[in-house]
């Protein structure tokens, strides 16, 4: 591959005077299947071509793209991420403008582009977004993947017609894979390229594949179009046109049937016909063009790709905004805490400053319950990796940023509106309920699980396949850190055995910070509320096991303790979405 240019930035979009020649000899390629008898399958054969820049080639899904962003936002997203630093916001302003005019964005480019519960763009448009976003960085070469996949014919034929007219502008190297395109988008390629088990059939104009297979002796089916009768004719199973002809055999005109030729024999014929000939040496021309071309070619500078620091700036100034402007993100994020807030302001109002021992025991339990909160609302947030999967395993193969930068932008997005919802809730119910300990401890205790909550959701939801195994696995090991909190059984009483694991529930700190900063140093503190096994009377932080130790009778130390918890669960969440994938490419 080579590209015949001065290397010199295009002005614009469209005006790309040299593209790219695409050539390929002896091309072979094989995936492993686990079979112990056939442990390998073969796609690619030994196959060879080329394709020309200025043409569309087709070689015989679901949109990846941002649904709370406009048209117009989703390009200038991706621009920024994409394309390299020395491009000024100017130029890339520029460029985003110039593939809205190419694509004909124009009529949405302010349209949301809409997700399965959020009406927005048309299909049609939506695949013209994701095309433009190749279109941003003026690659010379275009491989698209089943462009027309999930669209009516009309919409099928106006993205062709687009693509056609992108290559002829822009003299760009098209290369579509394409299984059942209509009539008229078929007629758009210039040249086509098709494969039967792995090996080359066809290389050549598609105005001469039909000429080329009657002459090989096959029989077109006038009832079906060109690409209709070359699907059907190169399938493995019996064709719909030969089923008739072995009804009625009157129907032939003497040329062979699609039985009386194996499926092998394709290829065959292909290698021994005049049109791989003509193949061969067009190939051979451009082979030897681009040798002859490549020693005094310029050493092109690859151009400096935006830092991590700026991509996840990006990320935050677009999908972060996006969210904190949506209703439904807001509404998971705030709608539970106002509801349990109220609930509990209702049901113990004023409770905190009585002295009495079910009092006590009562709000102990409540801010117990508070901790475990969002341990179990946690699972509110599982789906958010697991639904934007596709569109992180899309961008991080463009390029668009590293595993780290998606999840610490996830991280910020989600710890910046964490304070607003931690202060509503603690405000609510610190003071409603008159606890007696500070308020900023108890605000920054709850915000610290909410984050570990949170931090838990995307780990799980990183690491497992599944939404439904993601959501089954984070409240069962958030049931298991409740045993381990020190409500349903005291620390003393834990089995040795358990006492390790003890130590690792986030709850335990949670709790005990809020126990600890409520009682210690107040009166309630000398409030007998409990007997211990020789009948002598126990507060309630002695009862626990919050009055002894360096640790659980220290606020400071099971804050700390949770902060720690908290960037070992965040790494543990990087290191899953670093390393685990559940895609294969």
């Amino acid at each position: 591959m080579n590209r015949n240019s001065t290397g010199a930035q295009p002005s614009s979009v469209n005006d790309g005077d040299s593209g790219v020649s695409v050539c390929f000899e002896g091309l072979s390629y094989s995936i492993k299947t686990g079979d112990k008898e056939n442990p390998s399958f073969t796609i690619l054969d030994n196959i060879s071509g080329a394709f020309a820049p200025g043409k569309m080639t087709a070689l015989m899904g679901f949109d990846t793209l941002v649904g709370e962003l406009t048209v117009e936002s989703m390009l200038r997203y991706t621009a920024e991420l994409k394309l390299p630093s020395s491009i000024s916001a100017v130029d890339r302003e520029s460029r985003v403008n110039e593939v809205i005019r190419m694509l004909d964005l124009e009529s949405c480019r302010k349209t949301v582009i809409g997700s399965t519960l959020q009406r927005g763009i048309s299909g049609g448009q939506s695949k013209r977004v994701n095309i433009g976003l190749a279109l941003l960085q003026r690659p010379p070469i275009l491989f698209l993947d089943e462009p027309t996949s999930g669209l009516d014919s009309r919409v099928a034929d106006e993205v062709v017609s687009m693509l056609q007219g992108v290559a002829l502008s822009s003299n760009r190297t098209i290369v579509c894979t394409i299984h059942s395109p209509t009539g008229h988008a078929f007629s758009c390629f210039n040249d086509l390229y098709m494969i039967h088990k792995g090996q080359t059939i066809y290389d050549g104009p598609v105005d001469k594949v039909q000429a080329y297979f009657q002459s090989t002796g096959f029989q077109r089916n006038p009832q079906a179009s060109l690409p209709e009768w070359l699907v059907d004719l190169t399938s493995d199973l019996e064709s719909i046109h030969q089923r008739k002809l072995n009804a009625d055999p009157s129907l032939g005109d003497g040329r062979l049937s699609r039985t009386e030729t194996r499926s092998s024999s394709f290829a065959e014929l292909f290698h021994s016909s005049a049109v791989k000939e003509e193949a061969d040496r067009a190939r051979k021309v451009l082979v030897d063009s681009l040798k002859a071309t490549k020693d005094g070619a310029n050493k092109t500078i690859l151009p400096r790709a935006p830092s991590e620091l700026s991509k996840l700036m990006t990320l935050l100034k677009y999908r972060m905004c996006a969210h904190y402007v949506d209703a439904e993100f807001l509404g998971t994020r705030f709608g539970d805490k106002i509801i349990y807030a109220l609930l509990i302001l209702s049901l113990y109002f004023g409770l905190g400053e009585q002295r009495d021992p079910q009092s006590i025991t009562s709000i102990s339990s409540l801010l117990f319950f508070i901790s475990t909160l969002y341990g179990f609302g946690a699972s509110a947030f599982v789906p958010t990796l697991n639904l934007e999967r596709k569109l992180f395993y899309r961008e991080l193969a463009d390029g668009c940023y590293s595993p780290t930068t998606y999840y610490f932008s996830k991280f910020i997005e989600e710890a910046v509106i964490a304070v607003f919802t931690s202060a509503l809730f603690s405000i609510v119910v610190f003071f409603g309920l008159k606890l007696s300990g500070n308020f900023g401890i108890f605000f920054v205790n709850y915000y610290l699980t909410t984050l570990i909550g949170v931090m838990l959701a995307y780990f799980f939801s990183a690491a497992v396949p599944s939404l439904e195994a993601a959501n089954a696995l984070l409240p069962t090991y958030v049931t298991i850190c409740i045993y381990f909190g020190g409500l349903f059984i005291v620390f003393d009483k834990i089995p040795k055995g358990w006492v390790w694991f003890s130590w690792t529930s986030f709850l335990r700190y949670s709790w005990g910070a809020f126990m600890v900063d409520n009682y210690a140093n107040t009166e309630l503190a000398t409030v007998p509320v409990f007997f211990d096994s020789d009948g002598n009377p126990q507060t309630v932080l002695e009862f626990y096991g919050f009055s002894e130790g360096p640790i659980m009778n220290n606020v400071g130390a099971c804050l700390g303790l949770l902060a720690t918890l908290l960037m070992i669960f965040s790494v543990l969440g990087v290191l899953a979405l670093v390393y685990i994938r559940h895609e294969k490419r």
